[in-house]
């Protein structure tokens, strides 16, 4: 007997665990907590994890600091970098209220 499967391709936002809401605001990332940040603009955002658009290189798997305006410096990790941009998780999450302040 022959089965037939459509695969679909969903969009990355339907496959994520937390939702992301666009964003588009400036902020600072940092390789190191003390150091000043580089500019980044941050263009989606979840308690988890945001998208960013950044003008220097990310190495995916390194460690960084995103200061976002009016908070302390957040850790992270580069899980994803392409040309002008990449995708940061928290080592812990944002309050929920501390993304809808910026959303």
């Amino acid at each position: 007997m022959r089965v037939a499967a459509m695969l679909e391709r969903g969009l990355a936002e339907d496959r994520r665990r937390f939702m992301r809401h666009p964003v588009h605001f400036g902020a600072g990332l940092s390789s190191a907590n003390d150091r000043p940040g580089s500019p980044v603009t941050v263009v989606d955002l979840s308690t988890h994890g945001c998208g960013i658009e950044i003008e220097a290189y990310c190495e995916p798997g390194s460690r960084v600091w995103l200061k976002l305006p009016g908070l302390e410096s957040w850790p992270a990790r580069i899980v994803w970098a392409e040309v002008g941009r990449a995708g940061l998780s928290f080592d812990r999450p944002l309050h929920e209220a501390v993304v809808g302040r910026y959303a």
